[in-house]
């Protein structure tokens, strides 16, 4: 951390920082000083770090990763409104799309009707 090579330093800031539970690496990060340019770059990797954290997952009822082109089994009979009909539990869903708003949320077509489908009534097949 009292290198004077830049990528160093950011490297042992962001070590630093994830190690924040311990008490040592609390007092050694209160030591760490960065130059402005420096502490530019580490901020704007933080924001980087941060966006990609919280492009949330979907997950299924058993907590696989459901991705886009999936296909998934219903695990409870579902009354789809609007459409006039009940999916049955076990109904193959494939192909699915993800709701990139809603981790909760996947679309897929079940009876030549595309719908909408909670993430915890599926389970990746």
């Amino acid at each position: 951390m009292w290198s004077e090579v830049a990528p160093v330093q950011v490297l042992a800031w962001r070590m630093l920082k994830k190690l924040s539970t311990e008490s040592w690496a609390r007092d050694l990060f209160d030591m760490l000083y960065l130059e402005e340019d420096t502490k530019a770059w580490v901020e704007a990797g933080q924001v980087a770090q941060q966006e990609e954290e919280s492009e949330a997952l979907h997950l299924d009822s058993n907590g696989s990763v459901l991705e886009v082109g999936d296909s998934v089994v219903l695990i409870k009979d579902l009354v789809v409104k609007g459409g006039g009909f009940t999916a049955k539990r076990g109904t193959a869903v494939r192909g699915i799309a993800l709701v990139h708003d809603n981790p909760e949320h996947i679309e897929g077509r079940i009876n030549g009707q595309k719908i909408v489908i909670l993430t915890k009534f599926v389970k990746k097949s």
